[in-house]
């Protein structure tokens, strides 16, 4: 490779020459020591992907001896090829979010779509019965106001023959012949038979007893309409159930584990373990074996007969040595208190939990009601997730019932 530069007239005879067409023109370089190894005068001709930098074909056979090399073009073709790679990497990638995007958009379509749907059924039936309650408060006034004019208007019947009558004798007195006032006021023309109102009066009804009513039908009308709705959120996430079995090694020393470990409860008597970092020592907690990190899963787990209890999920990487105050969602913990004095979970002897690792979603079913008690939207999961259960301090007579895991009959 010859480094000097010629003008155009001296560069006709590389066009021309078949020999000299043989020849390979670049375009003219400013600083040609840029070009020359300053170790051994030559042309750098290679690349060292080593140490990612340009040689001459005397530094492959000296310093450079044993790496990978290969020659400038080559190297700029594979550069290149690598370049136009993350590029067309890149691309797909925006495609691929492109995509989820707009999934998205047609997930969430479907759902409001179907939510609007059912909120407009529940509004429709609503207004129904509120339009129902009004016509019939309304036609309850009209038959009071209809019975408080009949009387009104005989009332003022007889007011006015009363007044007719007052003013004919008022002109008799002026006559100052009483006896005469006296005889025709009494024989000729005796006072007109009057209706005895002392016990008359207008009932005024009692309307609260109508919206009672309407309140009684619109809740028959719309159970039927929820109830399906929820048995069929409990009906789905029942398809996603798991087998869960407590993990001892998790496990607060006041807790005892049986039926295979499916069955936990808190006892004053400490179990002889061996502390670790997996363990729980400030909370009676304990956590399933199994680890999920994508999908969705359910399990449901017996609450019959407790005071307190505390089911959920955590991080598998959470602190396990927290107090209560700590179990948030911050620290990787998405848990709910629940029990037989609480008044949401008072009836409740079995309770659901349902997670959407993806969708950042927890859930507790009443199994029993198939309804929602509670529940965690957004969650944010940074790494896999466990069960949680905690069957409550046992330093009460009134919470020895344990906790146990049941089979999810669908």
């Amino acid at each position: 490779m010859c480094h000097m530069s010629f003008c155009s007239l001296h560069l006709q005879p590389h066009h021309t020459v078949p020999r000299l067409q043989r020849h390979q023109l670049i375009r003219p370089e400013h600083d040609l020591d840029q070009l020359i190894c300053p170790e051994h005068d030559r042309p750098l001709e290679f690349y060292c992907r080593d140490h990612r930098q340009p040689l001459c074909v005397l530094c492959t056979y000296t310093l450079h001896k044993d790496h990978h090399t290969v020659p400038l073009k080559e190297q700029c073709e594979a550069q290149k090829k690598d370049l136009q790679q993350k590029i067309q990497e890149r691309r797909g990638k925006v495609l691929e979010v492109q995509r989820s995007v707009d999934l998205s958009l047609t997930k969430a379509n479907a759902e409001e779509e179907e939510g609007v749907q059912f909120f407009n059924d529940i509004i429709k039936s609503v207004l129904q019965s509120m339009v129902q309650f009004r016509q019939s408060i309304e036609k309850k006034h009209e038959e009071v106001k209809e019975d408080a004019e009949g009387l009104m208007a005989d009332l003022q019947s007889e007011i006015s023959e009363l007044e007719l009558r007052q003013k004919e004798m008022e002109e008799a007195l002026n006559s100052d012949n009483h006896l005469d006032y006296i005889q025709f006021f009494t024989s000729v023309k005796p006072a007109p038979e009057l209706n005895d109102w002392t016990e008359v009066s207008v009932q005024v009804p009692s309307y609260k007893g109508r919206f009672d009513i309407a309140l009684s039908e619109l809740k028959i009308k719309l159970f039927p309409k929820i109830r399906i709705a929820v048995e069929e959120a409990l009906k789905q996430a029942k398809k996603y159930s798991v087998e869960v079995t407590l993990d001892p090694l998790t496990a607060h020393p006041n807790l005892h584990l049986s039926l295979r470990n499916k069955l936990v409860l808190c006892s004053p008597q400490v179990n002889p373990r061996v502390d670790n970092p997996q363990r729980f020592s400030k909370l009676y907690n304990v956590l399933g074996k199994e680890k999920f990190s994508a999908g969705q899963f359910y399990f449901e787990v017996q609450v019959k007969d407790k005071p307190q209890w505390f089911l959920g999920v955590t991080e598998g990487d959470a602190n396990r040595k927290l107090k209560p105050d700590d179990l948030t969602p911050e620290n990787g913990y998405w848990v709910k208190a629940g029990g037989n004095q609480r008044n949401r979970w008072s009836s409740t002897e079995k309770v659901g939990v349902f997670v959407d690792y993806d969708e950042g979603l927890v859930c507790f079913f009443d199994t029993e009601t198939s309804t929602i008690v509670d529940s965690f939207t957004d969650c944010y999961f940074r790494t896999d997730v466990l069960p949680l259960l905690s069957p409550g301090s046992c330093y009460s007579d009134k919470n020895t019932a344990p906790l146990i895991l049941t089979p999810v009959v669908a």
